[in-house]
Formats: structure tokens, C-alpha cells, sequence
């Protein structure tokens, strides 16, 4: 295969970036360049998108956010808060021989992440999307590999009669009380219903009110997504939910809940409502995210989704591995 040059791109080489996106089949929302751009901006992380060009042609790529560990060291990664996976993007092979497919996706990807190396030499991870299932080429040379979990729920058949009969008890009571599910953005809603939700933990958000405001003005101008709410008769805020979506499938992306009305039914309802809209809307796949967090594993599994696998590989050079040995050692 002919030589392969890695350099990061220009903003004004974002649409060809945006562009590679929307035909890699591992491509996301989270791989565009506005929402990169703005993550990292408001994450306060340097964020560099390394384009992979054969002929001059933009065949891969990936984005990697980074910043400084120890003052000596850097650190990279494809993910940030809120946006869940990244990593290597191409552009499909014409070829159907798997043989000439891998040896075109491989050389892409040792391509890349030499060129990012160079750059970032101490720690990287990335985190990929579900729909890449062979990460050979990085524990092949060497990198340490884990694995997370998604809920991936089907569109495609009756969604009633795939939901468990808890769920189904759950949505005729909120009916019977009133709730109600409405399309509506209100930022301040969903920051106050967010405060709740990690309060009643007695844990701060993980997140900062500027990074979600600025995703969810980019989900709105860019018609990526939209916001549920769930109301009581009273028009109180009982839920609210951000779905969004892209050419692979829809996103539950972030949902936040009052703790005084979490026995009215109001999430199970308002996710069915979402659910039944995006079937309607023509999407096959909902990954409904949360299992890989234990007390939100059982909410989500009684809807019956799928659970599918996606995997985060990791590179630590010898300097950082000392680092982290000293660190040990001096407790």
C-alpha cells in the first residue's frame, strides 16, 4: 500500500473531516467536528484532529484530546464527559476480499497512531464506538485493551411487547396520574433536575453547566437531538431526557429526574414516549447507554435492550510506567 501521510488538520479542513464522518461505519455524533471542538474547549483540553491522507485523499482519522500530567508528561484520550466514544474513522474499502480490507484498515490505523504518538507519547486511550469489533491492530502492538458495556435497543419490532411487565405497570401509572410528555428545550429545567439527581446522591454533577449548555446549542442549531420533559398535572418537572442521534443510530444521551417524583412512573413513560417518536421518525437502534453503571443497569435492562460490548485500548510508555511505579512506591 502506498504511503499514508498523518498530520492534524485546519478548521478550514473540517468539512472534509465532517465529510469522512458521515461515510466511516464507525462514525458518530460524537465525532464531528463541532462537538470535538466544543467538548474540548469547554473540558479545557487541547483537541487536534490527525487526518490519515493517501493521494491526498482523507481516508482516516482520529480526534484525541489531551493535557498535562505532572508537568512533564501528556496524556490523550477520544473521549471526554459527555461524549462517550471516539476513535479511528475511514473511509470504506471498495473491496469486498477481507483480506485487502483489513491490510487497507490496518495500515490506516498504524498510520495514525504513529502520527499521534509522535505527538503525544506518554499515555493514550482510546475508546471506541460499539460498531468497531476488532481491535487487533493495537493489542497486537502491545496496547492493553478493556471492555464497557452499551444497552442497544431495537426499533424494529412492537416496543410494547418488548418491554418487560414492570415497565409496562410503570407507564399505565403515570398515565393514571397525569404525566405527561412533552418536546421541549429548557435549559435551566434540565440543569435543576440535574443538580437533583447527583444531590439526592450527595455527589456533585460530573459535568460543568457550561459544557452542557454549550452541546445542547449545538444539538439544537445542528437538529441533532431533542429534549423531553416529563410534567404532573401541576406542570412540576417530574423528568426530562436529551435524545439525539446520527447516521448510525439514536443516543439516549442524558436524562436527570426529581427525586419527589421518582414513584410517579414519569421515566418509564417518558422514555416509551421517546422511544414510540423515534420509531416513528424511522430510527432501527436505540443505545440507551447506562450499562456500565451498576444502580441504572436494572431501570434500563427491564426494557429489554441488547447488551453489546465496546471496547477502550490503551498505550503507556516507559517513562510514564516509572512515573506511575514512583507514585506507588511513594504512596
Amino acid at each position: 500500500m502506498d504511503t499514508i501521510e498523518v498530520r492534524t488538520l485546519e478548521s478550514k479542513e473540517y468539512p472534509l473531516w465532517d465529510n469522512l464522518v458521515e461515510l466511516s461505519p464507525n462514525g458518530t455524533i460524537f465525532h464531528t467536528s463541532q462537538w470535538l471542538v466544543s467538548a474540548g474547549r469547554e473540558s479545557h483540553v487541547k483537541t487536534e484532529l490527525f487526518g490519515a491522507f493517501l493521494h491526498d485523499q482523507l481516508v482516516g482519522g482520529c480526534a484525541v484530546h489531551s493535557h498535562k500530567v505532572a508537568v512533564f508528561f501528556t496524556s490523550a484520550t477520544t473521549t471526554l464527559p459527555l461524549t462517550p466514544y471516539g476513535g479511528v474513522i475511514m473511509q470504506p474499502h471498495e473491496s469486498s476480499k477481507i483480506r485487502e480490507i483489513e491490510g487497507y484498515e490496518w495500515s490506516i490505523i498504524q498510520s495514525l497512531l504513529s502520527g499521534i504518538q509522535k505527538k503525544h507519547p506518554h499515555f493514550l486511550t482510546l475508546t471506541m464506538s460499539p460498531q468497531v469489533i476488532d481491535i487487533r491492530p493495537y493489542t497486537w502492538r502491545g496496547w492493553n485493551e478493556s471492555v464497557s458495556y452499551s444497552y442497544i435497543f431495537s426499533l424494529s419490532g412492537n416496543i410494547t411487547e418488548s418491554i418487560s411487565k414492570k415497565v409496562r405497570w410503570s407507564i399505565n401509572k403515570a398515565k393514571k396520574l397525569g404525566i405527561v410528555a412533552k418536546q421541549k428545550w429548557d435549559k435551566d429545567v434540565y440543569w435543576d433536575l440535574t443538580l437533583n439527581t447527583y444531590l439526592k446522591q450527595e455527589k456533585l454533577p460530573p459535568i460543568s453547566q457550561n459544557l452542557l449548555f454549550s452541546l445542547i446549542d449545538i444539538i439544537q442549531k445542528n437538529q441533532w437531538g431533542e429534549m423531553w420533559i416529563a410534567e404532573t398535572t401541576s406542570g412540576e418537572a417530574a423528568a426530562a431526557e436529551i435524545v439525539i442521534w446520527d447516521h448510525q443510530m439514536a443516543y439516549r444521551w442524558s436524562a436527570a429526574s426529581h427525586d419527589q417524583y421518582k414513584d410517579t412512573g414519569a421515566t418509564s413513560f417518558l422514555l416509551f414516549e421517546m422511544m414510540t417518536y423515534l420509531q416513528g421518525k424511522g430510527f432501527k437502534k436505540f443505545n440507551m447507554m447506562a450499562a456500565n453503571t451498576p444502580h441504572l443497569t436494572k431501570f434500563i435492562s427491564s426494557f429489554n435492550p441488547e447488551l453489546v460490548p465496546y471496547y477502550s485500548v490503551q498505550k503507556i510508555m516507559m517513562c510514564s510506567r516509572i512515573l506511575n511505579t514512583m507514585r506507588s512506591i511513594i504512596g
